[in-house]
């Protein structure tokens, strides 16, 4: 077993063998060092809130079924956002976001975990999703459809079940493989790897966004089958990908305040994160607008129905806080270039962001199940706080089991001495 020697560059020779974090020295900076203690903080949570959501559950069924999706989306949002953001550094040889780059990695290693956590949404696939409703497509019963009876080839369930098996499949091992490759260059610098990650990240982008894409329209879209809008894949991953950035910033802000990543993370890359908040929720605003002007623009009943739930009974109320705390406050709040180098107030900013993803995807599902009145359940609480309460226990888990700075990339020195233009 090789020692750990601080080269002249400031990094470190780490372990053999890649699966033994046990082998770190105890005092870099490079190193997630937080007891076990804290990473059951979250999972003491995660636990009491799926406890709190199973007590929903008994009370009202249909209510923790359309919680739980809201709350299991917003975590596969993340994590899909975190992978884009890897396989985009990878793509572009972007050397500014190195410092910070395991984080993202360590949330994509979340959608197996994810994948499992789906069961409960397949067994309350009737509550849902009205298209799983058998009587829906018999010409002889009174309930028949013809609308969603022209899209049975499509909205039927063991092709939605397979669709879903086949977006965890290719997430999952994608994040295999960045992360293990990654993680495999901190004890190899063998100089193919960064190709190798290059050539993984150019077809799995495409394939990515792809599945994303068909991922919104499957999982959030389908609740009301009767609408559809092209541009829904895109909303959902503009909103993912913002809530990403959020995530990588306050979770780099607090391991910097525990004594980590305390010479590698700076004002200058915090700076960039900034800038990606800023413009995120410039473009998730763009596509949401370019949405809803088209539908308004067209009138036609099955389009503008979808908008015109969430303008009334309440819902008009959501809607404008949706619009004043998802884009004008963080449009406004994010704009200066100096608050984006303050660490605290950033912080601040993310946990906005990440709850605002919330209450994006909350503002999608709920209308579904409550058109006569907007209504927030406790149950939206509970689960909200369960799962993801067990992403982040899974997050830090993973995060402390290899360097939280990738060693022995090539422009890892570069990155370390990034410097805003």
């Amino acid at each position: 077993m090789s020692t750990n020697k601080v080269h002249k560059n400031g990094l470190l020779n780490l372990w053999a063998d890649p699966l033994q974090p046990t082998n770190y020295h105890a005092r870099t900076p490079y190193r997630y060092k937080a007891s076990p203690t804290v990473r059951l903080v979250p999972l003491a949570i995660g636990v009491a809130g799926i406890a709190l959501a199973l007590v929903g559950w008994f009370v009202d069924a249909q209510q923790f079924y359309f919680s739980y999706l809201t709350a299991w989306a917003y975590c596969v949002s993340i994590s899909l956002g975190a992978l884009f953001f890897v396989m985009i550094q990878h793509l572009t040889r972007a050397k500014w976001s190195i410092v910070v780059r395991r984080i993202p990695e360590a949330l994509i290693w979340s959608f197996p975990i994810l994948a499992l956590l789906s069961l409960p949404i397949l067994f309350g696939m009737h509550d849902l999703y009205h298209w799983t409703h058998e009587e829906l497509y018999d010409p002889a019963s009174p309930q028949y459809d013809p609308i969603l009876a022209g899209k049975q080839a499509y909205l039927n369930v063991p092709f939605f079940i397979g669709r879903l098996v086949f977006y965890f499949a290719v997430w999952s091992y994608l994040a295999y493989r960045l992360y293990t490759l990654s993680v495999e260059m901190d004890v190899n610098p063998d100089a193919k790897i960064p190709a190798k990650l290059r050539f993984t990240s150019a077809w799995g982008l495409a394939l990515t966004a792809i599945t994303t894409a068909f991922a919104g329209f499957d999982i959030l879209m389908s609740t009301y089958p009767h609408w559809f809008s092209t541009m829904f894949g895109v909303y959902f991953f503009a909103g993912a990908f913002w809530s990403a950035h959020a995530m990588i910033a306050f979770s780099a802000l607090l391991l910097q305040r525990n004594g980590m990543l305390t010479k590698a993370f700076t004002k200058e890359h915090l700076q960039d994160l900034g800038k990606f908040m800023f413009g995120f929720t410039v473009f998730w605003t763009y596509i949401a607008f370019s949405q809803y002007m088209l539908i308004w623009y067209g009138n036609l009943p099955e389009e503008t129905v979808w908008f015109k739930y969430r303008m009334s009974h309440g819902w008009e109320y959501a809607s404008a806080a949706l619009l004043i705390a998802h884009f004008i406050l963080p449009f406004f709040l994010l704009l200066p270039r100096s608050v984006k180098r303050v660490g605290p107030y950033m912080a601040v900013m993310a946990v906005w962001c990440l709850v605002m993803q919330w209450f994006d995807i909350w503002w999608v599902v709920a209308p579904v199940l409550h058109k006569d009145h907007a209504m927030f359940s406790w149950i939206d609480f509970a689960c909200w706080l369960g799962l993801f309460g067990l992403y982040v226990w899974l997050f830090l888990t993973r995060l402390s089991r290899h360097s939280i700075v990738p060693q022995n990339d090539p422009h890892l020195k570069q990155s370390l001495h990034f410097v805003n233009s």
